[in-house]
């Protein structure tokens, strides 16, 4: 199953963050190492009714769970917007299946990062849109504009790349809207105290979560400010602001490769929903709304592929908004296109097929190299790896045992979250030479780990550690030509008992 999967270092990394939000009960923002603290309020909220209080209790299925929660909410609101639309719940049926079953959207469903989270704040805003367009009894303009306002401010204070998203919507909307029909509509329902509702829910939700809840002003200034500085740098493949920014650096076609490339199940089902989608959106009777959508998805996929910085999770608002556009148009085209509705309901049940078969195989090996959404994965040996460290730890009898780690930074994770519970007997150090001063020092570690290019100087400088293995800390995938991050591990002999210690039966 996919909760079973080896923890991702990024979700690793988050994971720390909440336990350090539940242990000190703040969180500051600093764009360069993490984003926005929607997700680690949300998680240190279901940790805590699960009786979770600091980082060595925390949960790895509940951390998980959050992104789904959000994923779950994506589609009810989704559906809801579409039901207001079409006046229908068969489109909201259609987004359920073919959303439930998105590879992709399944995968980072139990991914501890921030994407789901935007995704669903992305929707949100779209369905207080078409809620302002149309509102009924209850809500007025006013009420759907704070809601859109809330909606963006949520977007905003989650990941910095929904500026990219706001601004694919911009362009998306453009060509709907210069019609006079629509700009009449428009006219009609905006007033300057819906933009004031607005603006207001936005610039609120901003400042509460960007300042710690009022604690931490400066945090307001990163986000405004420094953030945007921040990622800029890194879009345009600048590695000077984030360790390992460059490794996410690929050409501008790499985005089509990895949805729309290899001939997998897992490509063939992108494609499949990309064309219904545009078979839904694209002919003359398809809607105004499901036109939209798809040239947001379009506008999207086009600046993310024009920025070197790249990682697969970024598509996410894009394969919601395709699903989103084919269960729209869908259903409107068997009474106002007659020719096109027959090719695309076959092309749907095609989709439904091919992402359900997509979704049994990735569910049946989780940790499989070929699934193209393990991007900079943890190798399964990482849980290895960190079951040697503890049982060293534990076998040495000694309570100041030490377990030496001398790996570079981003090669660490995820070992740091497995190795939690006895984190205070393991030391990080980013090189070799640091171990040298450890044996000056006279200091025995119970365990070293160091990489695989320098595991024969490691007994010569400490004979005790009798015991080795070779581990990859990330995997090797040769048809990606990913070489892998290989280490070797050091451990000493579990003490033996005294006879006097030893239990006579």
């Amino acid at each position: 199953m996919l909760f079973d999967r080896t923890l991702h270092p990024d979700e690793a990394n988050q994971a720390f963050t909440t336990g350090r939000l539940l242990e000190t009960g703040t969180y500051t923002y600093q764009p360069q190492d993490h984003h926005g603290p929607t997700l680690y309020y949300a998680a240190a909220a279901m940790q805590r009714a699960a009786g979770r209080g600091d980082t060595a209790s925390l949960d790895e299925t509940i951390l998980r769970c959050t992104p789904l929660v959000f994923a779950v909410l994506a589609i009810v609101l989704g559906a809801a917007a579409l039901k207001r639309l079409s006046g229908r719940i068969l489109p909201g049926i259609l987004l359920t299946a073919l959303l439930g079953t998105a590879p992709m959207f399944a995968f980072f469903a139990t991914d501890f990062i921030q994407e789901m989270l935007l995704v669903c704040f992305l929707t949100m805003m779209f369905w207080a849109g078409t809620g302002f367009l149309n509102p009924g009894r209850k809500w007025k303009t006013g009420t759907w504009a704070l809601m859109f306002g809330t909606a963006t401010g949520l977007a905003f204070a989650t990941k910095e790349t929904c500026l990219l998203s706001f601004a694919a919507a911009t362009v998306a909307a453009l060509p709907l809207v210069a019609g006079h029909g629509a700009m009449n509509k428009l006219r009609t329902r905006l007033h300057i105290r819906d933009a004031v509702f607005a603006a207001g829910g936005f610039v609120i939700i901003s400042l509460i979560l960007y300042s710690d809840f009022g604690r931490d002003f400066g945090g307001v200034y990163n986000a405004f400010v420094a953030a945007p500085l921040s990622y800029l740098h890194r879009g345009v493949g600048d590695a000077s602001t984030s360790t390992g920014a460059n490794w996410h650096v690929h050409p501008w076609w790499w985005y089509g490769s990895l949805l729309f490339g290899g001939g997998s199940v897992y490509s063939l089902s992108a494609i499949a929903l990309a064309a219904l989608a545009a078979a839904c959106s694209l002919p003359r009777g398809a809607g105004r709304a499901a036109r939209f959508v798809f040239f947001y998805a379009i506008a999207l996929f086009a600046i993310h592929s024009a920025i070197p910085y790249k990682t697969p999770w970024c598509m996410l608002p894009v394969v919601s908004a395709l699903a989103l556009s084919a269960a729209l148009g869908l259903p409107g085209l068997k009474n106002r296109n007659r020719l096109i509705f027959p090719f695309a309901a076959f092309l749907a049940l095609v989709t439904l097929d091919l992402q359900i078969n997509a979704f049994i195989k990735m569910n049946r090996d989780p940790d499989a190299t070929d699934i193209p959404y393990n991007y900079a994965a943890a190798s399964p040996d990482a849980k290895e790896l960190a079951a040697i460290v503890d049982s060293a730890i534990e076998n040495s009898g000694d309570g100041n045992a030490l377990a030496a780690v001398a790996l570079p930074s981003v090669d660490t994770w995820p070992l740091p979250w497995y190795n939690r519970k006895n984190g205070t007997h393991t030391g990080y150090w980013n090189a070799f030479e640091d171990l040298k001063r450890l044996a000056a020092d006279g200091i025995k570690p119970v365990t070293v780990v160091v990489p695989m290019e320098e595991g024969h100087l490691v007994q010569p400088l400490f004979p005790h550690l009798k015991n080795t293995k070779r581990l990859y800390m990330r995997p090797r995938i040769p048809e990606r030509n990913v070489r892998g991050v290989r280490v070797r591990v050091f451990w000493q002999d579990a003490p033996r008992k005294r006879a006097d210690q030893e239990i006579m039966l």
